[in-house]
Parts: C-alpha cells; sequence; structure tokens
C-alpha cells in the first residue's frame, strides 16, 4: 500500500507522510510531534526561505530603528534626571535634638 502511495503527486506526498507516521506509532516506533507530522523532512525549506528574504532586510531594519528610538528615549531621560538640582522641591527641616533622641529610643 505504501508503494502505491509514494509514486502519487505531491498531493500523495502528505498522504505518504500520515501513513508512515501511522505505521511508525503503530508498530512502536518513536513518537512523531506535530510540526514533523506537518512539515516532514523540510523537503519545502528552500522554498520557505526564499519567501522570507524580501521580509529580512525590512525586519532587520524596523528592529534598528525600534531599538535605536528605545535606547535615545532611555538615555535622554538618565540625561535629563541626571540634570536635575531639585531645587524647586522644598527640603523639610533637620530634626531637632529632641526628634533624635525619641527617634534614637523608639529603635531599641
Amino acid at each position: 500500500m505504501l508503494s502505491l502511495i509514494r509514486g502519487q503527486t505531491s498531493v500523495g506526498r502528505s498522504v505518504y507522510r500520515v501513513a508512515t507516521i501511522a505505521v511508525r506509532n503503530a508498530s512502536g516506533g518513536p513518537e512523531i510531534d506535530k510540526k514533523q507530522a506537518l512539515y516532514g523532512d523540510y523537503h519545502y525549506r528552500e522554498s520557505i526561505e526564499r519567501g522570507r528574504q524580501s521580509y529580512t532586510k525590512a525586519n532587520v531594519l524596523t528592529a534598528l530603528g525600534l531599538s535605536g528610538l528605545v535606547a535615545g528615549i532611555y538615555f535622554y531621560s538618565l540625561k535629563a534626571v541626571r540634570q536635575e538640582d531639585y531645587s524647586d522641591i522644598p527640603m523639610p527641616p533637620e530634626p531637632s535634638a529632641e526628634q533624635k533622641s525619641k527617634y534614637e529610643s523608639a529603635d531599641k
């Protein structure tokens, strides 16, 4: 039966793979995961990679652009915070000796 299925066209290839997987699993062979069952031994890998080549350059440029934007915002934020002297924020008065002794005795 498998030899007849092998002679068929590309549609028959998927039937052959499913039949082979069923025979392997029925005979106690190694378990086949879903990805391997769908794509087999990656006969179409070259065509898939050719199809993805047109997107590779755009994806790399997009990733570099987004990374540059994020890094720019991050370093600008660090620079802006470093320049701040916080003079507009009122500082509380220094605690008196009585308050210091009160807090020190509370810690013990």
